[in-house]
């Protein structure tokens, strides 16, 4: 610490000398941005590090991770890990930067990820009360020798601490955090973000002002992804803002892949979810992505493979106490659950949830969605419908989708394109208008239940569809993009450009997308 106290003495020193020399310039050089502090880079080597170095050089870095409690650390100061050491105790962080300079966690020396191995007990990343940081470039995994409750890989949490910004986690492997597979018991998350506490209320509420988590890989972790647990209760609305998740892979993975929860216009695209293991109890619940409590959140070019979550197990679900959920440029495909499930829990007092109003879903593909070969908790018979709308759901608008549907494995395995069901009470104004199916087999169209003002026009189906209402027609056409392709209508264009390259795996055979769907570049 006496070293690099020094080296902030001479970086102030240099510092004021050239604030000096600005004050003879005119003033309008003063609006120009201001250079940051460097900062000190204190550095780490598991195997080459001692904790009596002065740790302000790759020559002599510290051993534990410990030290960095000791460190008082300020904007622009970096803590970096040596590429391809393994610390096997928690990093713990706590602290800020500015505007303009950031503390920054990573790595140094190499292009191997420095890994955090927890003890199976604790998150292996525990930063608290922090905002201005960047954390990047690690390998963290946490396994116990069995399950453990409320484990966690990165556990980024506010506790009493207000408004916390700009926050960018980015570039992590997490893998192997053994929590819980059951939600009650406060199952696992490779990737947490906790700004709420339910068993003690904060005294001072938290929230995410610029928060970013993109370029992670997440895999063979249990319970859950990429998850958030933010001020859901309606009548203490403290919303996180600008989140954006983008561009992760979660595999391995059998329970909830990305939930955003708490916030205000939460921005999550780019994303896959794929392989997931069916190793979830029999009485849990999980979806691929999906907002929980939030609004105006737009979810749009991701991937959701192969979920085989024993109840629901949907690609995507747009979740209660949530308004103007949109959902557009989404692949769902081999999912156990189907394509897209709506809810709303009924009998909520208003101060607590609003209900789920105003989800609009287009431009998405589904593909061999609603496979579930078996019968699920609670059900007496196969339940898989393709799109599935429980509860008091209002002004839900589902338009320009493509569904293509092969033959299902058995002949109980449902087979109903539109379910309307009660969740303590029924959807009410729902719209499916210029949707597209292809379907191997027969269908039914809609199981309406006691819903309200359901609204369906120009479906076109190939293949059979019955009891269906009005607003259904057969083609007179091939399943091809001359059925459904329009190209002056910029949302088909995007769908395309964001399937084309890709492939999917039915029965062990490969398919390109674009050949299931009939499309075909124009020369």
């Amino acid at each position: 610490m006496i070293l690099a106290n020094k080296y902030r003495m001479k970086q102030a020193a240099a510092k004021t000398g050239f604030f000096a020399l600005l004050l003879t310039f005119p003033v309008f050089i003063m609006s120009c941005s201001q250079p940051g502090t460097k900062g000190v880079s204190y550095y780490f080597d598991s195997a080459g590090g001692n904790n009596e170095n002065s740790g302000i050089s790759p020559e002599k870095p510290y051993q534990s991770l410990a030290k960095i409690r000791e460190l008082s650390l300020q904007p622009g100061d970096k803590i970096l890990l040596k590429s391809g050491s393994v610390f096997t105790e928690q990093l713990f962080f706590s602290g800020k930067g500015d505007s303009l300079n950031p503390v920054e966690i990573g790595k140094y020396g190499g292009e191997a990820l420095p890994h955090i191995k927890g003890d199976g007990k604790t998150a292996a990343v525990h930063i608290l009360n922090s905002e201005y940081f960047v954390l990047r470039y690690l390998e963290i995994s946490n396994k116990g020798e069995t399950p453990v409750e409320g484990l966690n890989g990165l556990l980024v949490e506010l506790n009493n601490y207000g408004i916390a910004k700009n926050i960018v986690v980015e570039n992590l492997f997490v893998h192997d955090v053994t929590g819980s597979l059951v939600k009650e018991k406060g199952g696992g998350d490779a990737i947490h973000f906790v700004n709420y506490h339910d068993n003690k209320p904060d005294s001072v509420l938290s929230c995410f002002d610029g928060l970013i988590v993109q370029n992670c890989h997440v895999k063979d972790c249990q319970r859950n992804g990429i998850m958030m647990w933010g001020n859901w209760i309606r009548s203490k609305w403290f919303p996180s803002r600008n989140v954006i998740i983008r561009n992760n892979l979660i595999e391995g993975v059998p329970g909830d892949g990305i939930v955003p929860v708490g916030c205000e216009s939460p921005l999550v695209e780019y994303n896959i979810m794929r392989d997931c293991p069916a190793t979830l109890p029999a009485t849990e619940a999980c979806d691929g992505i999906w907002p929980w409590s939030c609004d105006n959140a737009v979810i749009q070019f991701n991937i959701v493979d192969g979920h085989k979550s024993i109840v629901d197990g949907y690609g995507f679900d747009s979740d209660w106490n949530s308004t103007n959920s949109l959902f557009q440029y989404n692949l769902s495909m081999n999912n156990d659950g189907g394509f897209m499930l709506i809810c709303n829990s009924g009998g909520w007092p208003a101060d607590w949830s609003i209900g789920n109003t105003g989800t609009r879903v287009r431009y998405n593909l589904s593909i061999n969605d609603g496979i579930r070969n078996y019968i699920p908790a609670n059900k007496t018979e196969y339940f898989s419908p393709l799109f599935h709308v429980t509860g008091p759901v209002f002004n839900t608008v589902v338009e320009k989708n493509l569904f293509y549907v092969v033959k299902k494995e058995k002949p109980e395995i449902d087979k109903t394109f539109v379910h309307l069901s009660s969740w303590t009470g029924y959807a009410d104004s729902t719209a499916f208008s210029n949707n597209f199916l292809f379907l191997a087999e027969p269908h039914t169209a809609v199981l309406p239940g006691k819903s309200t003002r359901n609204f369906f026009e120009g479906n076109i189906f190939a293949g059979e569809l019955s009891e269906f209402e009005t607003g259904f027609q057969k083609a007179d056409l091939p399943f091809t993009s001359a059925l459904w392709y329009d190209e002056n209508d910029e949302g088909w264009k995007k769908l395309v450009d964001f399937v084309k390259d890709k492939t999917i795996t039915i029965e062990g055979r490969e398919y390109k997308i674009t050949d299931l769907i009939g499309y075909t570049e124009k020369q």
